[in-house]
């Protein structure tokens, strides 16, 4: 017998059907295990796809689900189609099924794109909440225009019976509905994003940017330069465009408070564009007509105050009606350059006429993709418009550029226009300025002989009369009379050659050489020397009044000269002409001559360096020759009309 506190340990090992139990129970785990494996790798391997989409109005004052009044559509659908006139909230469900067609072994994340909603909804994966757009109240959020991109969450999926739902808030005026909806991998989801985002939006941002600064320039050009009125209109153009195209891009109403407010504003600035666009093309190589300048904006105006009263239920036919008239306005500002290109063949003309052409073709494209509802058609608007606009730019340009080219050349011409005319003022004053010099001596001469007539003139006169008085007293008294006399006839010729400055020329030579003819012929018969005058009838070239009177005095200087200095008989003075205007005053004698050296000197005392130097002022030359029984001085003047730069001294 053992003791109590000792156990007998069987080492012994178990039956048979006890380790059969383990081994059982070790398969069958193997076979769960295996069979997940293969569970989830074959669930892995399917994909969700698109069973079936329909459509329901929400029951006013409610959020809820509709239960009934589902209805079949294909997407893109616009639900006025179906419901005209409907306002408000419809939900859409999309179906999906479950596509295990597919080889295992795909580990990839599917993904939602929903390419619109017109204009603010909210997206749901069974009953999980996805997405939601910020106000789905007026003022309405805008995704009309927003392509949507999902990931969809694996805890939201469902073995079966997957369901997304979209619930969409519109207005029946902006043409609410549901794009086109994809579910797939999300990688190829995400591309296709990308590129409709890019279509959608990007360009039509680009294009935004760009006709703002192209606005903004010409509107700068035409504040400084408003005679240009094609600079105007294309900025306003622009402008307006600008306002379009926001449209497209803004993701709410901002500044309108509703909807209906963007759908009147977006109406007038098509409007305000399309009447831009259209005088703009009319003013193109000649004024616009008054039904141009005034018709097309009154219409303008006329049509953008009925979109802007027209009643909510009237608002719809108020702008399809304007669309439908400026359409046809377009049309013709497209048409109108094909006439003027076949008339005038002007490039600029053609090549309006390519871009109206253009243009209608393009506006025809987009209008029938969106009213046909293809999302995959390519909107071509905003590459063309802002083609357009670059183009048109591009000749505001270079006719710009042309009008800086013409204003240079201008510049220059006119500076070099300026240039001679100062020279020529600086010519003109210089030869005033001598002008005045030779006045202001010739006036402090007519003061000389002023003063000498009325002084020393008197006191001669007053001398020859006191000497006749007493010449039976004296026996030279006849000698100094003679002396006396001779100097009165000086001061005589000084004093009326002085005042011949203040006389008009003479009309013939004759007139010319009379009075001093009158004056030496009473002085040669005293002295018994004969004299021959002549003269030709008329002037060839009508000379100067200063001419005339340095002629005299040179003729005075060469008689006097014969007087005093050549005990001659005979003297003949000729003053002779030719075809050209020149002039050649001769003074022959038979006297008894002079040495040419003594006389060439200033002491020689005969006054030939004064002949000299007023023939050279003349801008003549002086000939003189001289021999016993035969002296000559010749004066030529090649130019009559000229005038001396200064008078000769007394």
């Amino acid at each position: 017998m053992l003791p109590r506190h000792f156990t007998i340990i069987d080492e012994r090992p178990p039956p048979p059907p006890v380790r059969r139990f383990l081994f059982a129970r070790l398969l069958f785990a193997t076979l769960l295990l295996t069979c997940s494996l293969l569970q989830t790798a074959w669930a892995r391997a399917c994909s969700l796809q698109t069973a079936a989409v329909q459509a329901a109005r929400e029951v006013p004052g409610t959020a809820a689900r509709p239960t009934q009044g589902w209805e079949e559509v294909t997407l893109a659908d616009t639900w006025t189609t179906r419901w005209p006139g409907y306002s408000g909230t419809a939900w859409y469900r999309i179906q999906l099924r479950q596509d295990c067609t597919a080889a295992p072994g795909k580990d990839e994340p599917l993904g939602l794109l929903v390419n619109s909603i017109n204009m603010a909804g909210e997206i749901y994966l069974n009953d999980t909440l996805l997405w939601r757009d910020a106000s789905l109240q007026e003022p309405l959020s805008r995704s009309w225009n927003m392509p949507r991109y999902l990931i969809l969450p694996d805890a939201a999926l469902q073995a079966t019976d997957n369901a997304v739902w979209i619930r969409i808030q519109g207005q029946a005026l902006t043409h609410p509905g549901l794009g086109k909806v994809t579910v797939g991998p999300a990688a190829r989801l995400l591309a296709m994003h990308q590129q409709r985002s890019w279509s959608l939006r990007t360009a039509f941002v680009i294009n935004l940017v760009a006709t703002l600064c192209i606005a903004g320039l010409f509107a700068g050009i035409w504040l400084f330069y408003r005679r240009e009125a094609a600079h105007g209109l294309f900025a306003l153009m622009n402008l307006a465009w600008v306002v379009f195209i926001y449209n497209i891009v803004a993701t709410d109403p901002w500044p309108f408070g509703d909807t209906v407010g963007v759908v009147r504003g977006n109406a007038i600035a098509f409007m305000v564009f399309i009447t831009c666009y259209a005088l703009f093309i009319f003013q193109q190589g000649q004024p616009l007509r008054r039904w141009q300048a005034r018709g097309l904006p009154a219409l303008t105006l006329c049509l953008s105050l009925l979109v802007l009263l027209a009643p909510e239920r009237h608002l719809q036919g108020a702008v399809m009606a304007s669309d439908i008239v400026h359409y046809l306005v377009f049309v013709a500002a497209c048409i109108v350059p094909l006439y003027h290109a076949w008339r005038r063949r002007n490039p600029q003309d053609l090549l309006y006429a390519l871009l109206g052409l253009a243009s209608i073709s393009i506006a025809v494209h987009d209008l029938y993709g969106y009213l046909s509802n293809n999302s995959q058609a390519f909107a071509l608007t905003p590459y063309a418009n802002l083609i357009t606009m670059i183009v048109i730019t591009a000749v505001l340009g270079s006719r710009i550029a042309a009008s800086m080219r013409r204003t240079e050349r201008f510049n220059m011409e006119l500076t070099q226009a300026v240039e001679d005319a100062c020279r020529e003022l600086e010519s003109t004053l210089e030869k005033e300025h001598r002008l005045e010099l030779s006045n202001s001596r010739l006036q402090e001469r007519l003061g000389f002989i002023h003063d000498l007539h009325d002084g020393f003139g008197s006191a001669l006169v007053r001398a020859i009369v006191q000497a006749e008085r007493q010449a039976d007293g004296h026996a030279q008294a006849n000698r100094h009379i003679s002396t006396l006399k001779s100097l009165r006839d000086d001061l005589r010729n000084v004093m009326d050659s002085g005042r011949g400055v203040e006389a008009d020329t003479p009309a013939t030579p004759a007139d010319w050489l009379a009075p001093t003819r009158h004056r030496f012929s009473t002085l040669f018969d005293e002295l018994e020397m004969d004299s021959h005058w002549s003269c030709p009838p008329a002037w060839p070239m009508p000379p100067s009044v200063a001419l005339c009177l340095e002629l005299t005095r040179l003729l005075e200087e060469a008689l006097s000269n014969v007087l005093k200095h050549s005990r001659a008989t005979e003297v003949d003075i000729t003053l002779a002409a030719n075809a050209q205007g020149a002039l050649t005053l001769e003074v022959r004698d038979n006297g008894v001559g002079f040495e040419m050296v003594s006389a060439s000197d200033d002491a020689g005392g005969i006054g030939l360096h004064s002949m000299r130097a007023r023939v050279r002022r003349l801008g003549g030359n002086l000939h003189i020759e001289s021999r016993p029984g035969h002296s000559l001085v010749s004066a030529s003047l090649s130019r009559p009309g000229a005038a001396p730069p200064e008078a000769a001294p007394p």
